[in-house]
């Protein structure tokens, strides 16, 4: 398997032919789906080209399926808030996708000597007025600095934002096959919160195994239609 458009296609393609009911994990964490039948929680982590969800998009309209998106405010590489930006995130919101924050708050909070959970706070308001859509969740942002931003929720509760989880809760974390193209090349995976070393098969060949719970993790730079820098 390549990281082709097509291919990523093919991975919900196969999940649904495998009777998988693909879900967000806002409906994860509230209990909105068939207990009776196997999901993939389909996550996207959007560090950079925010530009390629307009390909995810087609492919999820054409599939009739959804997930939760996580996108920066601080990102080096993308203007969540410019026109064209905001129009792709409301176009994914209209076929019932989840959007959420892919939080920088430990990276933002030390460089910048802001207070974290004001920041937090303010940062949820600007997305439900720009999105004019509930923020169930956050995913934290890993990035090459020395901060860990998924320490920030050692110390908070998401309850206390108005939250309903973060994405590594352990409710889920601790209870599902992990696989993730974070790697940008190859795949890695955990299991029930621990990490299969050395395994790179691809979610095709996870889901021959077919999983209960199988949390996807994508990124849209890492897919393209013919090279990966087009």
């Amino acid at each position: 398997m390549n990281f082709t458009f097509n291919s990523y296609k093919k991975i919900f393609q196969i999940a649904l032919e495998q009777d998988y009911s693909v879900i967000t994990l806002k409906e994860f964490f509230s209990n909105e789906f068939d207990k009776n039948k196997k999901i993939l929680i389909n996550r996207i982590d959007v560090d950079f080209k925010i530009d390629r969800l307009n390909h995810i998009y087609e492919i999820f309209k054409d599939l009739n399926i959804t997930a939760s998106i996580y996108v920066r405010l601080h990102s080096p590489n993308y203007n969540l808030l410019t026109i064209g930006n905001i129009r792709i995130i409301q176009k994914l919101i209209d076929i019932g996708c989840e959007i959420g924050l892919h939080t920088e708050l430990e990276d933002v909070g030390n460089y910048c000597n802001i207070d974290k959970q004001e920041l937090l706070k303010k940062e949820i308001q600007l997305f439900e007025t720009i999105f004019q859509t509930k923020i169930f969740g956050t995913a934290s942002h890993g990035d090459m600095t020395p901060h860990n931003n998924l320490d920030f929720w050692e110390n908070n509760e998401p309850k206390d934002f108005g939250l309903m989880y973060e994405a590594y809760d352990k409710r889920l974390w601790n209870h599902c096959r992990y696989v993730s193209d974070s790697e940008w090349v190859q795949w890695k995976a955990y299991e029930n919160g621990i990490r299969l070393d050395d395994d790179r098969r691809t979610p095709l060949e996870h889901l021959q195994e077919t999983p209960p719970i199988f949390h996807l993790l994508t990124h849209p730079e890492s897919w393209y239609n013919e090279y990966i820098h087009e």
